[in-house]
């Protein structure tokens, strides 16, 4: 029997002493555990290894199957070089080999290039036969279909906070000139996948958490009403990513709510309409934003808002602007990045057009390091407004003020404080194997309120409907001028 060892290398910035200990160990690699269970357990023995929790040397391995980033690039590279010298044989994929195979082909005994579940089984049988290509291209069209139950069974379970990661639906609607996608599924690409083979994954689900990883989960209405449906009622309490157009229809939020949907990823990207209007991002650039966030917090949702910092609209007082915002409407967290052009996106081919791309030292495009030349200030000045934005919004005055006075206070502030300011307890429960206490923690807070957040919903229901009504009876009929102009 083969051994195959499924491996995620650890990114550049997990070693640094500025990231949190949780944000490695929120999810495991849900592509490996994919591929894993599309790989025959009766002809294959099978590892999966990350990085970021555990060590990744394991012996007696005869395939390597390596998911790379960008900023892990370099060490894939490096691990690939040992275990081909071990005799293994290495097979790289996902975004950076996507983006630049003929550079991950010179550590890799073969490279797949876009998704890897339509030519996995292909992969598999030249591997046995001992004929693998140079390359496999992935085909994004019916790949959804394909998806098969993760291999969760195969991961440390002590090792996550969120084990029950799934993706339902593959592609976004949107093209951002910033965003990997188009690069990887194709520039229009969107699938979901059959609703049996979501409804019977979520069956397996046994601590009542799910965070789907879909680029954005509810872009399609008429489908995503339909897993609503299927939610509802199954004790699950979930997490996903979204895109602001989700809040022009406040019932699909409440739908959303009520089928377990606690908090949002949500893009925001920049509180400049022009920046949103040259990368493309047309959705943010035509968006109330105050109104799209008192419309989701007003559905019982809680927001894990998303910055991107070095536009080209964005000047040295960008940075506090942006905090003011975040603190007046309450954002619950932020995750903050420094634009990074990747290869295959458009803005690396418009800023290498340019000449402002400053080096391709995969490492440092990490999103904390500025990689390219601003516009308006300099690679130093972002860099320092980047990390003034990431320590000031994480203070414990600035987590009090966005707390209090939306709605479910103890709730907003137990979850921020402990995405935001817990990094010892985190530490301390990775270490000591707590993930189980900490996952029933998790699931008490972000459905604490529930009562109080529907029995709010329905007031403000029933007072729109009055209103409604109100409306139409003050209104006249709309053929009674007509009627008194004829005088019947």
């Amino acid at each position: 029997m083969k051994k195959i060892l499924f491996l995620l290398p650890a990114m550049t910035h997990s070693w640094s002493d500025t990231d949190r200990s949780i944000k490695y160990s929120r999810f495991p690699p849900l592509s490996l555990l994919t591929l894993a269970g599309l790989t025959p357990e009766d002809k294959y023995e099978m590892v999966v290894r990350d990085e970021h929790v555990e060590s990744i040397d394991v012996e007696g391995v005869d395939l390597v199957a390596i998911q790379v980033y960008i900023s892990s690039s370099h060490r894939a590279y490096a691990i690939a070089d040992r275990y081909r010298a071990r005799g293994a044989k290495v097979v790289m994929g996902g975004l950076h080999p996507t983006s630049l195979p003929n550079e991950a082909a010179a550590h890799a005994d073969a490279v797949c290039i876009g998704p890897a579940e339509t030519v996995w089984k292909d992969i598999l049988h030249d591997f046995e036969r001992g004929q693998m290509k140079q390359f496999y291209r992935g085909q994004s069209e019916g790949s959804a279909c394909l998806t098969p139950l993760p291999r969760r069974d195969l991961i440390n379970q002590n090792a996550y906070l969120l084990r029950n990661t799934m993706v339902v639906s593959r592609g976004c609607p949107h093209d951002c000139a910033f965003c990997y996608k188009s690069s990887f599924w194709g520039k229009n690409y969107y699938e979901a996948r059959p609703l049996a083979d979501i409804e019977k994954e979520l069956a397996t689900v046994k601590d009542g958490l799910v965070f789907f990883l879909d680029d954005n989960l509810l872009a399609k209405k008429p489908f995503c009403r339909e897993l609503f449906k299927m939610l509802k009622g199954a004790g699950i309490i979930w997490q996903a990513a979204a895109s602001l157009d989700v809040a022009r229809s406040p019932d699909y939020l409440d739908l959303a709510f009520e089928s377990g949907c606690r908090s949002l990823f949500m893009g925001f990207e920049s509180i400049s309409r022009s920046n949103m209007q040259d990368v493309g991002k047309s959705v943010n650039a035509t968006t109330d934003y105050p109104e799209t966030i008192r419309r989701i917090h007003d559905s019982g949702i809680m927001i894990n808002s998303s910055f991107v910092f070095g536009f080209d609209h964005d000047d040295p007082d960008v940075f506090k602007r942006t905090l003011d915002f975040a603190i007046t409407n309450k954002l619950e967290t932020a995750s903050v990045h420094i634009l990074t052009p990747l290869p295959g996106t458009a803005l690396f081919t418009q800023l290498e057009k340019e000449g402002r791309i400053l080096h391709r030292n995969w490492s440092l495009y990490d999103i904390q390091h500025a990689v390219y030349q601003p516009k308006l200030m300099s690679p130093d000045q972002l860099e320092a407004g980047f990390w003034w934005f990431a320590r000031t919004f994480r203070t414990n005055k600035r987590l009090l003020k966005r707390a209090v006075g939306s709605g479910g206070t103890i709730k907003r502030l137990a979850y921020t404080y402990a995405l935001a300011r817990s990094d010892k307890i985190w530490r301390f429960v990775i270490k000591t194997g707590l993930m189980p206490l900490a996952r029933r923690v998790l699931r008490y807070t972000l459905n604490s309120g529930t009562r109080k957040q529907h029995a709010k919903r329905r007031r403000r229901q029933w007072w729109t409907r009055l209103l409604a009504g109100l409306r139409g009876l003050l209104q006249p009929a709309p053929h009674s001028s007509a009627r008194a102009t004829r005088g019947d």
